[in-house]
């Protein structure tokens, strides 16, 4: 707030000493006393001085400190600001620095390690808790480096004939079930004591590629990929694809670096694998939601008309000869 005048309260700002002497300085005399000695009152704090120069030197310092005072509180503010300033920024830089090792631990990209060192680790925490013998510690371990020197997957995480189970059920079964159309036949693969958390991309692929090994339409294209490759192998085979050009922004967000880490895959790094092998396919992303309640009644849509286009009428469980579709969604 600008100072004010103490005489007439008008806002002097830093001229508060011009604007006395030049308006108010013939109020700077005050009447004398009774015995014919003239007295003069300060304006700010009353003091009577009997020397108009007192006075005046007396209120000049008044005027000096008020304007010291001024320009000590507004340094002061500066600082404070400076400070605060200098402190949110820091705070900001520190969050954003957390949450960004957050998103890469999150995504597998924080150099922690792969499959191998997973696999591991989660088996030397199950000996620690008594579930798991030292023997089959050991054997467990052997069979992993083989699985991983032979680049091929060691199948303990395959479950076969599940298409054929759910032929079977939904034949038998007598619910408010209209049609069912089924893929043509796919092996299942769950997570492992090495992928848990992270691995549902690959697994997906390894579903995916059980089908197409399965079907004779595809047998040039996989000449050279006749068993099931293991994590670390497709983590390695997709990279393969990068260095043939294959989707350049997606391998620049991995840094065209998969092979020994936790990274999250999805559709375009399969995608980028299937078209370097040769095999004809296309991404279709649902970005937003379609229907209420965050719900996807377009994807549904699609799904269906993939299955059944060609299956009109007939029985009421069609197994048909569709690829399984490769579906990944955020999270």
């Amino acid at each position: 707030t600008p100072p004010e005048c103490p005489f007439c309260g008008e806002a002097a700002g830093r001229e508060l000493e011009e604007h006395v002497r030049a308006r108010h300085g013939h109020l700077l005399g005050a009447p004398g006393t009774g015995n014919g000695e003239q007295l003069y009152e300060c304006p700010m704090c009353s003091l009577t001085c009997t020397n108009i120069q007192i006075l005046e030197e007396h209120v000049d310092l008044h005027l000096e400190e008020h304007n010291f005072s001024e320009g000590t509180d507004l340094e002061l503010a500066q600082q404070l600001q400076t400070e605060e300033d200098e402190r949110q920024r820091s705070e900001e830089e520190k969050r954003e620095r957390e949450e960004f090792k957050k998103l890469q631990r999150q995504y597998g990209l924080d150099n922690s390690g792969g499959f191998k060192q997973q696999f591991l680790k989660n088996m030397e925490r199950e000996v620690d808790r008594g579930r798991m013998q030292p023997f089959e510690y050991h054997k467990r371990k052997a069979d992993m480096m083989e699985s991983l020197a032979s680049g091929i997957d060691d199948g303990k995480t395959k479950t076969s004939g599940v298409i054929e189970a759910l032929c079977k059920y939904y034949q038998n079964e007598n619910r408010d079930v209209r049609r069912v159309w089924l893929s043509a036949g796919v092996d299942h693969f769950h997570s492992s004591l090495g992928d848990r958390g992270w691995g549902c991309g690959y697994r997906n692929f390894q579903m995916l590629l059980s089908s197409l090994l399965q079907n004779s339409f595809y047998n040039d294209c996989l000449r050279d990929t006749t068993l099931i490759p293991s994590i670390p192998k497709i983590q390695s085979m997709i990279e393969d694809a990068w260095r043939e050009g294959f989707d350049p922004q997606g391998a620049s967000h991995f840094n065209s670096r998969l092979h020994g880490s936790k990274a999250w895959i999805g559709a375009c790094e399969i995608y980028s694998l299937l078209t370097s092998l040769r095999i004809k396919c296309q991404i279709i992303d649902f970005h937003k939601p379609t229907g209420p309640m965050g719900t996807h009644p377009r994807l549904f849509e699609w799904i269906l008309h993939y299955y059944s286009t060609d299956n009109e009428g007939g029985a009421k469980v069609v197994c048909t000869s569709k690829p399984p579709i490769y579906l990944q969604h955020q999270g």
